[in-house]
C-alpha cells in the first residue's frame, strides 16, 4: 500500500459509505439507488468496509441466501477503488467475509487460504475480470458467462466447502 497507513476491514450494517462506493464503482452511470441490493437490510447481512487509514478503499457484503435450495451465503457488492486494485484490498475483504462464514457455521479455517471446511456453499455472481480473486480461495465457475444488463459479464462462482 502507500505510506504507513494500515489496511483495516470493519464489519457492520449497511452504511452510506458502502452504498456510495458501490454506486460509484459497480453502478457507474446508473441511478445510485441501484447500489442498494435486495437483502442488504436483512438483519443477518454483514457489510465490510476496507479503509487505508481514514480513506475508504473497498467494500463487500455477505448475505444469507440459498443456492439451488441449499442454505448458503452470498458474497456480493465487492468493490475496490481503481487505484488500490491488485494490492490485496479485495483479498482482505473476501477473507474477512469468509471468516464470518467459518464463525457462523462453527468451522475453523485451516489457514488463510482454507478452501474446504463446511458443507455450507458460499457463492457469488463475479465479474469476469474478478474471477481469479475467487478462484484463489476455492471458488469454481458453475455454468456459462452471463451478462447483467448495464453492468457487464459475470459468472456464477461457488465455493463448495466439504
Amino acid at each position: 500500500m502507500t505510506g504507513s497507513a494500515e489496511l483495516t476491514v470493519d464489519l457492520g450494517r449497511l452504511s452510506p459509505e458502502v452504498l456510495e462506493l458501490r454506486a460509484r464503482i459497480l453502478r457507474a452511470g446508473l441511478d445510485p439507488s441501484t447500489a442498494h441490493f435486495s437483502g442488504d437490510d436483512d438483519p443477518l447481512a454483514i457489510h465490510a468496509l476496507a479503509r487505508l487509514g481514514t480513506r475508504v478503499v473497498g467494500a463487500g457484503s455477505l448475505l444469507p441466501e440459498p443456492l439451488d435450495g441449499v442454505p448458503g451465503y452470498r458474497v456480493r457488492g465487492m468493490a475496490v477503488e481503481q487505484a488500490y486494485r491488485g494490492r490485496g484490498v479485495g483479498t482482505s475483504i473476501l477473507l474477512r467475509l469468509l471468516q464470518v462464514v467459518h464463525e457462523a457455521t462453527g468451522t475453523q479455517e485451516e489457514s488463510a487460504t482454507s478452501r474446504s471446511t463446511s458443507v455450507t456453499p458460499v457463492w457469488c455472481h463475479a465479474r469476469v475480470a474478478a474471477r481469479s480473486l475467487y478462484e484463489r480461495y476455492g471458488f469454481e465457475v458453475v455454468g456459462e458467462v452471463f451478462v447483467i444488463e448495464g453492468i457487464g459479464p459475470h459468472v456464477l462462482m461457488v465455493q463448495r466447502r466439504s
